[in-house]
């Protein structure tokens, strides 16, 4: 299936995404880049949480439900505004303002205004075509582990009209329990509305995530650091397209498509908490619709990926950190009383107090977490340093801002120390989880994200991001400067001296092309941040997306068995099938449902039962009573080789292979994928 044909799909996709946020976030008075960056994590709570409480009420969970819920939520937000209003109460909104220490440099109107349209499209254009190009098809899919599980539950969410965190469990009555669906719940409206499968929906979701809301999150939260500097923030748009790390990373190993949505977001709510304590500005104060909102795009990220959350928490340390010691000399200095001084403290205490519980509580079971230390902490260090984790190609350009960048910070150490230490933060995390061996610290310090090297890699990025574009809009600033200062210069000068030849060059310039070579030269960063790792992470996501004979999880034969299963098995039949064989994705690609929708999960023991027996119809008494009860009469024979081993031997199929099961018929086989119906049981 061509990407051309599925366009209506990205226009499905942005409508989801966009809609609710944008609706309740122009209600409330916000405009601008914050209008468009802020309402993906708007819309991420709303979807989220209307999962969670419309399974509690019994109320359906599609797209007309979501569109009557943000109505609603929208008249209430014109509601209170106006409420506000009559009580004349002083309504602030988020606005775009400077908020860092340096001098906003001048481009001229004109190409000012093509700043932010540059920032946001030409990473767009980047990530979207890597993705595009190593997904191949837009139907593709991961041939990986986790996506029994994602795209089955997107299926799920859809048949069932059901997306609550709290119960969807492994997608089976008896394995209810909580899973964070808030993307597989964006996922499923898109394939409600109309996306021809659900791995056309998943897919121009995923781009649309790292190829769209990652940037613009990302420009947001340069923006709470630097201000509204065009030449950093153009910067930052275009090199945000230049980490391994992320968002290609998330894609090309996992799959962990939950992961990469959280993250996605991570920025611009990291960019809130910046701007709602007001560490930026020359005075201390706090932003109240900021934190309104970081506290509005909390649900949404923790329900997407709670590690996102405890991410943030650990990110937004310093910044509080930060806070507390201003507080702490303003009031020495005699600028904050006492009662102000406890308010501050107080919101200090209640963010570590929040952070520890969540750091404590948040975190999975590391039963299944084998990953250990693979390399000397010298090395990870350089890793982090050279944005090249797990081994890549080092990222010469987004190396050399992140140096240039340090050497800001220690220039304007006092006000950005801060940025430093987040970057620190998420440095030393990669250090322990990649280079300490196995034990109770490295398992403290990293077991929410699963001591999982890869997964804090993914987290790399959005911490050497604000140090890079502060090494960027340094260099152009620099460059821009000297253009623009060159001819005044040249004229002051001695008639005499001779200048030299660049600055000769310079001088006889015009004005408006000044302006534009460091415009030029940002965008030029951005081209030259596309290097060899990017091809290999690019080529990584072409393998896995690939399907041959040869895959572990669904080979060619299986797929093409699998589109005929339609015509095949009779409509309410339960298919029978050992899910680590890949036959459980038939419920993803057919809606035809499986016995057992996941790899894990827990199961009855009737289900188990056939799990184990199935092909033992014809002399096991207990089996037919089961396989119709369940309308479970038709199975699918994938071979024994298994995309992982687990303990539970799933026997019920095996003999099917070496044709010693009696009782059953074989209906159709492609190659060596084979259908079969038990003709024991009546």
């Amino acid at each position: 299936m061509s990407w051309w044909e599925t366009l209506p799909t990205l226009a499905l996709s942005v409508a989801v995404y966009a809609i609710p946020g944008l609706a309740l976030l122009f209600a409330a008075g916000v405009r601008g880049l914050n209008l468009a960056a802020l309402s993906a994590p708007v819309t991420a709570t709303v979807i989220a949480c209307a999962g969670v409480v419309f399974g509690t009420v019994h109320i359906p969970f599609n797209p007309a439900t979501i569109a009557a819920l943000t109505v609603f939520l929208t008249l209430v937000v014109v509601a209170l505004r106006w409420f506000l209003a009559r009580r004349k109460v002083p309504v602030s909104r988020l606005e775009l303002q400077h908020n860092g220490p340096l001098q906003t440099e001048t481009l001229g109107r004109l190409l000012t205004r093509m700043i932010l349209p540059l920032a946001l499209l030409v990473p767009a254009i980047f990530i979207g075509y890597r993705y595009m190009t190593g997904f191949g098809q837009a139907d593709a899919f991961s041939e990986t582990f986790d996506n029994v599980y994602h795209l089955n539950a997107v299926r799920y969410i859809a048949d069932t009209q059901s997306a609550d965190t709290l119960t969807i469990g492994n997608l089976t009555p008896a394995s209810h329990g909580m899973y964070p669906v808030g993307m597989h719940a964006v996922m499923g409206l898109v394939f409600m509305l109309g996306a021809p499968t659900v791995t056309v929906a998943v897919n121009w979701v995923t781009i649309l995530l790292g190829a769209v809301i990652w940037p613009l999150s990302c420009v947001f939260l340069v923006s709470r650091i630097i201000g509204m500097r065009p030449l950093g923030l153009l910067a930052t748009g275009v090199i945000s397209a230049g980490f391994s790390g992320f968002p290609y990373l998330m894609v090309g190993w996992g799959i962990l498509y939950p992961n990469h949505a959280a993250l996605a977001l991570l920025p611009a709510c990291l960019g809130l908490l910046i701007e709602g304590t007001g560490i930026t500005r020359p005075s201390l104060r706090l932003r109240w619709s900021a934190l309104i909102l970081f506290v509005v795009t909390i649900p949404g990220l923790a329900l997407t990926h709670p590690s996102a959350l405890v991410a943030l928490l650990v990110f937004g340390a310093p910044v509080v950190l930060a806070v507390l010691l201003r507080s702490i000399a303003a009031r020495r200095r005699g600028e904050f009383t006492n009662r102000t001084f406890l308010g501050w403290f107080a919101l200090v205490v209640l963010y570590i107090l929040v952070s520890g519980v969540l750091w404590l509580k948040a975190r999975p079971s590391l039963a299944s977490a084998g990953w250990t230390g693979f390399q000397t902490n010298a090395r990870a260090v350089g890793e982090v340093l050279t944005s090249a984790p797990m081994g890549t190609t080092i990222a010469w350009v987004i190396a050399i801002l992140t140096m240039f960048g340090l050497y800001v910070i220690s220039r304007n150490f006092a006000r950005l120390w801060w940025v430093a230490a987040t970057y620190a933060v998420g440095g030393l995390l990669y250090a322990i989880v990649s280079s300490w061996p196995a034990g109770a610290f490295r398992d403290f310090m990293t077991g929410v994200w699963y001591t999982d090297s890869f997964r804090l890699a993914a987290l790399l990025p959005v911490v050497t991001l604000p140090v890079a574009a502060l090494g960027a809009d340094w260099v152009l600033g620099r460059l821009h400067g000297w253009l623009v200062h060159s001819r005044r210069d040249s004229a002051a000068s001695d008639a005499d001296a001779s200048p030299g030849r660049l600055t000769r060059l310079a001088s006889s310039m015009p004005l408006r092309l000044a302006s534009v070579i460091p415009v030029v030269a940002a965008l030029l960063l951005g081209v030259l941040s596309q290097g060899g790792t990017l091809n290999t992470a690019q080529t990584r996501i072409s393998t896995i997306f690939k399907v041959t004979n040869d895959n572990s999880l669904v080979s060619t034969d299986e797929l093409a068995l699998i589109k005929q299963l339609p015509d095949l098995v009779p409509a309410g039949q339960l298919l029978v099938g050992n899910p680590r064989t890949g036959a459980s994705l038939t419920y993803a690609f057919t809606g035809i449902h499986v016995l057992a929708p996941h790899i894990f999960g827990v199961r009855t023991p009737d289900e188990q039962y056939l799990m184990d027996h199935w092909d033992e119809a014809a002399y096991n008494p207990r089996v037919c009573p089961l396989v119709r009860e369940k309308n479970a009469f038709y199975a699918l024979d994938f071979g024994t080789r298994e995309i992982a081993t687990r303990a539970e031997p799933l026997e019920g199929t095996r003999d099917l292979s070496t044709n010693n099961a009696p009782g059953v018929e074989l209906i159709k086989a492609v190659g060596k994928a084979r259908l079969f119906k038990v003709t024991a049981c009546g």
